[in-house]
């Protein structure tokens, strides 16, 4: 039986310590906050044991804690994959609505969609047309540079919607946030590398279906 190889979605890579208070007070029962993070994955804990976290990461926490079962899996790609490029209004969002950057791979797409689908909070998404190669392979391969996402806003329309916008690109093209930045004068923010990673990245912005 032939063993499929799975893309990496850089679950490894969500920075769980990085929102937690890392006060080491053993008030949620473990010796330090690593071990908390720990003990979260293993089911031992949940969020609310740690008495010095705020209600409003509960949820998100939650989410990035259960992404390994929320992201779809896909076989890493010998050849692009291109799905639709363009912009994507999620949950109604209005002007201040933060803008997410991706690539037009239809796994990237599959994994963003999946991972918003987790929330009523608003945002844009925009794919840009990086010849359907993922995100990571795009920043290699020159598929996506600073000069792509600007072009890729600009052709949007976004910025008819959103003025003054809050672009987030992700983390793995963080090298192209100051180009971005000199040549538009755009806000721009590095997002996680992992998309698991976007409910704690926006913490108490990121609204549970409940609510």
């Amino acid at each position: 039986m032939m063993l499929m190889l799975l893309a990496d979605t850089y679950l490894e890579r969500i920075d769980f310590l990085r929102y937690l208070p890392q006060t080491d007070c053993q008030e949620c029962g473990a010796e330090t906050c690593h071990e908390f993070v720990d003990c979260l994955k293993q089911g031992r804990n949940k969020p609310a044991d740690c008495p010095h976290l705020s209600e409003s990461l509960y949820y998100p926490l939650q989410v990035a804690l259960d992404a390994d079962n929320l992201l779809p899996r896909f076989p890493c790609l010998t050849v692009p994959s291109p799905g639709p490029s363009g912009l994507v209004e999620i949950n109604t969002p209005h002007e201040d609505s933060p803008i997410l950057i991706s690539g037009n791979n239809i796994h990237t797409q599959d994994v963003i969609i999946s991972i918003l689908s987790t929330t009523i909070s608003p945002f844009f998404l925009l794919f840009a047309d990086t010849k359907g190669d993922t995100v990571d392979m795009a920043v290699i391969l020159g598929s996506l540079t600073a000069d792509v996402i600007s072009k890729e806003v600009a052709k949007s329309g976004i910025l008819t919607k959103a003025p003054h916008p809050e672009i987030i690109i992700p983390g793995l093209a963080s090298a192209m946030r100051d180009e971005i930045v000199r040549s538009t004068g755009w806000h721009v923010t590095v997002g996680p590398i992992c998309a698991g990673e976007l409910p704690l990245f926006f913490a108490d912005r990121w609204s549970s279906p409940a609510i």
